[in-house]
């Protein structure tokens, strides 16, 4: 491959948004071309594209654009800003600029793709925290948001339901297999019954709250 061959191919897999995709032909890279970025190290083209692919498979509203395209002395140096929204039951927003340095060897294959992520890993977990929609469209962001505020009325009224789905019937049962064999309860069946309470106290706040008492 001529080097003016690997930057076009290059060029043609940011088109496709191979590194969030995994789409793209990555003609240019070596099989065994090493992979970095400030968290992980490895090395293997199969590797990248079946993590890649595993990953891309949750995200939705891919956002790539590339800021920079530049020609070095090892090889290609980009710049680029990249969004999307996670597949999650609150539907966080990831966002974030960086680079990327691709090497290329005497035989103008990409042996080196390192890539550089210009946002405090501390930013990365509030977002993956925070629901994208400002107007939550379902329990799930409720919680969230609710508990990313430090709402707690809020985050104990969106779980209720399913705190009372899922305590009731198991306290219910156990309570009255206690009765029939007169037996003394037991701490299952007390965390059950304060499972129980957490969401009867929860969905009455949250009631208060609605009519404006609290």
């Amino acid at each position: 491959m001529t080097r003016e061959g690997a930057l076009e191919s290059i060029r043609a897999d940011y088109a496709e948004e191979y590194f969030v995709s995994g789409r793209g032909e990555m003609a240019a890279y070596a099989g065994d071309c090493e992979f970095a970025d400030p968290f992980v190290s490895f090395r293997g083209l199969d590797r990248f594209r079946a993590n890649v692919a595993n990953l891309g498979g949750m995200m939705r509203e891919v956002d790539l654009q590339i800021k920079s395209f530049e020609e070095t002395e090892d090889g290609v140096q980009t710049e680029w800003r990249f969004s999307c929204v996670l597949d999650l039951p609150w539907r966080p927003m990831l966002a974030a600029s960086g680079g990327t340095t691709h090497v290329l060897n005497d035989e103008n294959r990409v042996v080196r793709h390192y890539e550089r992520w210009d946002v405090d890993p501390k930013k990365v977990l509030g977002q993956l925290l925070k629901p994208a929609s400002k107007i939550p469209e379902n329990q799930a962001e409720v919680f969230m948001a609710s508990a990313g505020s430090g709402d707690v009325v809020g985050a104990l009224g969106a779980v209720a339901p399913v705190l009372l789905r899922a305590s009731a019937p198991l306290w219910l049962t156990s309570a009255a297999l206690r009765a029939g064999t007169h037996t003394e309860s037991t701490g299952i069946e007390g965390f059950f019954g304060w499972l129980f309470a957490l969401a009867c106290v929860s969905q009455v706040a949250k009631f208060l709250r609605g009519i404006g008492i609290s």
